[in-house]
């Protein structure tokens, strides 16, 4: 194993990709992470913060991880890649969660599994509404030719992907009656003060016999949905709700909000047709519910 000293790093700075001869194994480049993690604090304004700017973060990052985590023990269903574990993620760290290559997460995997073995999404000509898109549906949905896609958000200038969002009110949809074959909605309406206005026009502008995925996270401990909309502090949000941008934290009651504007829904608890080596591989978590809403 080649152990890379200040001396090497420099020399990776001023040459680039070039010194990547130095790296032997993978183990080299966990010591060569290491060390640059580690002169931050010896060398403030040295090597990490310099190599880290020239060189892309997020893309060198993500190489990096890719090369040193590769392995067989878990699989992404989105990217068919695999490693020896996915990353921790969230604000309360989960083990196991996001994807080193595409940054899923279980949220993303389990619906995408379900849209694969249990859907003809990826085969059907559908008409698709994505609100508020998520990057990895964004980047995978807008490139399938079966799939007339359509995302919106209220805010699409903040996204650093997304070009071809549609800026749009989820509560004031501009579209007809009937306009798609299918809407995919993924942890939004916790952000959205009137749900209900946003449920009714998805249904709206669902066609019939249509179909839609509405997740939200769920706190099955709750009975009812626990909200009070007159907050409006990002730091009372999230000791209330759990985030900075929730309104609310949902509770068994969700289903009610669904039915109510007129959905017949099904929950699905999708893990729970997997072993638990196969819940493991895929990085699935129980309890993380697929409300699927049909319009009759």
């Amino acid at each position: 194993m080649v152990v890379l000293n200040e001396k090497q790093c420099n020399l990776l700075f001023h040459n680039g990709a070039k010194c990547f001869c130095l790296i032997e194994t993978r183990y080299d480049l966990l010591a060569l992470f290491s060390f640059l993690v580690a002169s931050t604090d010896n060398f403030p304004m040295g090597i990490t913060a310099q190599l880290l700017k020239k060189l892309k973060p997020r893309s060198l990052r993500n190489k990096w991880l890719s090369f040193v985590l590769r392995g067989k023990e878990v699989e992404c269903p989105c990217c068919n890649r695999q490693f020896i574990t996915f990353l921790p993620a969230g604000l309360q760290k989960r083990a196991n969660a996001q994807c080193v290559n595409c940054g899923s997460l279980e949220r993303h995997r389990i619906i995408w599994m379900y849209l694969k073995k249990e859907t003809g999404f990826f085969t059907s000509s559908l008409k698709v509404l994505n609100p508020a898109p998520e990057k990895l549906f964004y980047t995978k949905l807008r490139t399938m030719s079966n799939i007339e896609y359509t995302s919106i958000d209220l805010y699409p200038e903040k996204y650093d992907y997304g070009s071809k969002t549609i800026k749009m009110d989820l509560t004031d949809l501009q579209f007809v009656e009937n306009s798609f074959d299918v809407v995919l909605c993924n942890h939004v309406l916790e952000h959205i003060p009137n749900d209900a206005k946003a449920i009714s026009e998805m249904y709206r502008v669902l066609n019939k016999d249509g179909w839609a995925i509405i997740n939200v996270p769920v706190d099955h401990t709750r009975e009812t949905t626990f909200e009070d909309l007159t907050i409006d502090n990002p730091q009372q949000q999230l000791e209330l709700f759990g985030q900075p941008d929730h309104v609310r934290v949902y509770g068994k009651d969700y289903v009610n909000r669904l039915k109510h504007a007129g959905f017949t829904v099904e929950v699905i608890d999708y893990a729970e047709r997997f072993t638990h080596n196969e819940m493991f591989k895929y990085g699935m978590l129980k309890g993380r519910e697929i409300y699927l809403c049909t319009k009759k």
